[in-house]
């Protein structure tokens, strides 16, 4: 009976450590994956596009995210524009960006996009600007569209091409008023920089960005009906030790504080990936002096494409009341 015992524990002990390994070695690869774009094959559905079963299966085989691409230019839009490209932090590397004129010459809009997209994805944004006279410049980060790389750091490394970003600008345009515009990861790489890399700007706008990395990573998986935890700290944890940053440390709310300009925070109540109570608990880290408008029925989108009326109106009383 004893000897039955052991066996049954040993065979326990060896399931639990198999198990072990084998959600480790998911959480290494699919974090290794989120961080460092494929070459090509078609990009993985969005998490709230996934039905239980095609989760399950992602989780185990893993994303594919291929490298962003630009698919439109501003032309496309009948904007005019120009290409200019500067070095980024990383060796020799070099930032692509386009930038297209206003006719009021006192401030500039600096664009920066999200997650696994490109410049391109915000052009509808740029297009608004023009519309009200501003000129903008839409960048493309290290690892997408004409920039140099293939790899992402999920807004943290990123924050030094929004310094990058800045310093270009102060160069070549230089008197102006400087807005820096971010949408989701965006938004976490423009309010790092200004904690960390110590950027300075008259403005900021903020749209679809997270408290928290932890949170936003847990709402990925409850937006598909797996379980947040531990997957959530397991594929932080992982990403960690691979790019060499505390990713639990990557905390926009944190960030927030060191913000001492006018800032606008745009939102869809409707966001699974970023929840309306995270936003909101973003809103308030900036001690008052940030403003913050939901938009029903809007998700994880760029609220200029749901709501465009709504989105230029607030957009324009917000920069005609900067001091």
């Amino acid at each position: 009976m004893k000897s039955f015992v052991k066996r049954g524990i040993k065979i326990i002990a060896a399931g639990l450590l198999g198990a072990t390994i084998s959600i480790n070695l998911v959480a290494f690869m699919q974090a290794r994956a989120m961080t460092r774009f494929a070459g090509g094959g078609e990009r993985t559905a969005k998490p709230e596009q996934l039905s239980f079963l095609d989760a399950a299966s992602v989780f185990i085989g893993g994303v594919n995210v291929p490298r962003p691409q630009n698919t439109r230019t501003p032309a496309a839009l009948g904007l005019p524009f120009e290409t200019h490209r500067f070095p980024s932090d990383k060796n020799s590397s070099t930032l692509d960006a386009w930038y297209v004129p206003g006719k009021e010459e006192r401030l500039i809009v600096v664009l920066f996009h999200g997650y696994a997209a490109s410049k391109s994805t915000i052009l509808n944004a740029t297009r608004v600007f023009h519309e009200l006279g501003y000129a903008a410049l839409l960048v493309d980060f290290y690892g997408s569209g004409g920039s140099s790389g293939d790899e992402t750091t999920l807004g943290v490394e990123e924050a030094r091409d929004v310094a990058a970003a800045v310093d270009y600008v102060q160069k070549t345009w230089p008197n102006r008023k400087l807005v820096l515009y971010g949408i989701s990861m965006g938004g976490a790489a423009v309010l790092r920089a200004i904690a960390a890399e110590k950027v300075n700007a008259h403005a900021i706008i903020l749209e679809a960005t997270f408290d928290t990395l932890l949170n936003t990573g847990k709402s990925r998986f409850r937006a598909v009906g797996l379980p947040s935890s531990p997957f959530t700290e397991l594929l932080l944890f992982w990403g960690s030790l691979q790019r060499r940053f505390n990713f639990f440390s990557h905390n926009p709310v944190d960030y927030a504080r060191s913000v001492n300009c006018p800032t606008l925070i745009l939102h869809g109540e409707k966001d699974q990936r970023t929840t309306l109570e995270q936003a909101r608990r973003l809103a308030r880290s900036f001690d008052g002096h940030a403003r913050f408008i939901a938009y029903p029925d809007v998700p994880h989108m760029a609220i200029v494409d749901a709501r465009p009326s709504e989105w230029t109106r607030d957009i324009r009383v917000f920069l005609e009341q900067l001091p």
